[in-house]
């Protein structure tokens, strides 16, 4: 009998052990088949948390967009300002708003912190308030997923500690947790990396476009007006400045990457090669869609990453979108929220308690959207989608299990979910209803 208990034991231990590793190898073959950019997974069982990074250069350090999943922390924030009784949560979010924030709809005086936390105040899914102020339901009469709700939240944050979103999040959050590299304004570390390739081919597109648009615009008007200076040697020379000039005002709006110095040498071996070939315009017209085709041909074969910062998110702290984290300080995140679920706070449980359901399957706490999966056992989630970052955290406490996403890419949720079915081995939906 002690034979086949040690024998049952010994099974039970290899199972336990070598389950991740099966799931691991799997998730690998969904990134690779997924060909995104770059991707962060921290994946935690029974409190052991694994790391696993996708692209040359990634590390469980390297920063990403977390988009809205910066409202899960402003929630925690939130909860953890009524803990300290300087708040709660059917406080009327009126008396502590500023008075641009204020409008002439009288029902914004009914609002609480609650409807804040569960998107039943009525708001708009806008995440800047210039956009739209105006309520769309009666506040608690409805789940309207609001990223302009939470910009509220956060001036309510803001008024009652006394500190600024960041100073809050530091103090509640960053600081005591340890999270090194997390902030809700301008990244203090390079932002996730794009693959070399991919970046100059996409602003290799964008030059050749623009090129192709100037050139021809330029022979066009030259054909009708006859006009001297819009010959086609002059209308290719300033289509190659002018699109060389869009191109380059993208790059900085969008990527501010590395990836000018490709073109600032495309550029300047062009002009090279119009200086070399000015007695024989036909060998440079020759000549120039094969060094465009090896560029692209080399580009390719690149397997090297390149630090690609996105400014075009905002800078100020926002806490609807502007989060700026890693995976292995949303574990740390995630870690706190487990350790929440299961303990005595009544407080803090509360976030994980339905404020309002979706329907039979969905609902939304305070601060994070719950989904009840087979068995009646809950998953715990929250996503977030920026320009260029996708991201998914799901908590499976009822297993002892969580999951973090994290992608540089804008396919990137879908191979989130997948990954998260794969690791939690559940069928989860986690699509917020709008």
């Amino acid at each position: 009998m002690r034979k086949i208990l040690v024998f049952l034991v010994c099974i039970l231990v290899f199972y336990s052990t070598t389950l991740p590793v099966l799931g691991a190898e799997s998730v690998e073959a969904i990134v690779n088949e997924s060909k995104i950019n770059a991707c962060s997974i921290a994946y935690s069982e029974y409190g052991k948390t694994t790391f696993e990074n996708f692209c040359t250069g990634i590390t469980e350090t390297s920063v990403y967009e977390l988009a809205s999943n910066g409202k899960l922390v402003a929630a925690y924030i939130t909860l953890s300002l009524i803990d300290e009784g300087k708040l709660s949560l059917d406080s009327k979010i009126a008396n502590y708003l500023p008075a641009d924030l204020l409008t002439a709809d009288e029902r914004l005086n009914d609002i609480t912190v609650r409807q804040l936390l569960s998107h039943t105040a009525g708001f708009s899914p806008s995440y800047e308030l210039g956009i739209d102020k105006k309520l769309y339901s009666s506040p608690g009469s409805e789940f309207r997923y609001s990223g302009v709700g939470y910009i509220y939240l956060q001036s309510v944050i803001e008024s009652v500690s006394g500190l600024s979103m960041e100073q809050a999040a530091e103090e509640y959050v960053f600081n005591p947790l340890g999270m090194k590299n997390s902030t809700y304004e301008k990244a203090k570390t390079v932002v996730p990396y794009m693959k070399l390739s991919s970046a100059i081919l996409f602003s290799l597109l964008i030059f050749i476009v623009a090129f192709c648009l100037l050139f021809l615009l330029g022979a066009f008007i030259g054909r009708v007006t006859k006009f001297k200076y819009f010959s086609l040697r002059i209308s290719f020379i300033v289509a190659v400045l002018a699109a060389f000039v869009i191109n380059t005002i993208f790059l900085l709006f969008v990527l501010i990457s590395k990836v000018l110095v490709v073109f600032l040498i495309y550029f300047i071996i062009i002009c090279l090669l119009t200086f070399l070939t000015r007695k024989s315009r036909k060998m440079f017209y020759s000549i120039l869609p094969v060094f465009t085709v090896l560029v692209i041909v080399l580009s390719l074969a690149v397997s090297i990453t390149i630090p690609v910062t996105n400014d075009i998110i905002s800078k100020k702290a926002n806490c609807a979108y502007s989060l700026k984290s890693t995976s292995s300080d949303m574990a740390l995140f995630c870690d706190e929220l487990m350790k929440r679920y299961n303990g005595s706070n009544e407080t803090m449980k509360g976030m994980f308690q339905p404020a309002i359901n979706i329907d039979s399957t969905n609902s939304w706490g305070l601060g994070i959207a719950i989904e009840r999966e087979s068995q009646n056992r809950n998953t715990y989630w929250h996503s977030g989608i920026n320009p260029g970052f996708q991201s998914l955290i799901v908590l499976y406490p009822e297993q002892n299990k969580y999951i973090i996403v994290l992608t540089n890419s804008d396919d990137g949720l879908e191979l989130s979910k997948s990954v998260a079915k794969n690791m939690l081995g559940i069928n989860g939906n986690w699509d917020i209803k709008r």
